[in-house]
């Protein structure tokens, strides 16, 4: 067993911005101790992503985000191993709806 790519996003709303998703919306309250920039609401929704101060749904690292960036991994994942807290009862399931993907990541180099 050994790791593969890991996504350490840099600029979130970038990232979420630049990714296609399902139906539904979801606010995310990303916490970034290293890029504090990173840090706050991002309301995520089909027609892409921006900041809102709308009360958020799901609390989550960067680090968890960039988890379920590539659809690797999904947020029932990070909820269950306490690396994301539903905020609003069921926000893990919308994300997971909206962020969906058939595509699963995968990487042929060995680095």
């Amino acid at each position: 067993m050994s790791d593969g790519v890991w996504v350490r996003l840099i600029d979130v709303g970038a990232a979420l911005s630049a990714r296609t998703y399902g139906d539904g919306e979801i606010v995310l309250q990303v916490e970034d101790a290293f890029l504090p920039a990173n840090a706050g609401r991002w309301h995520v929704a089909a027609d892409g992503a921006e900041r809102t101060d709308r009360p958020a749904d799901l609390l989550l690292d960067v680090t968890a985000v960039g988890s379920v960036y590539l659809g690797g991994f999904t947020f029932a994942d990070l909820v269950r191993g306490s690396r994301a807290r539903e905020l609003t009862v069921g926000a893990g399931k919308r994300a997971d709806a909206l962020f969906g993907t058939d595509a699963q990541p995968w990487c042929p180099e060995i680095f």
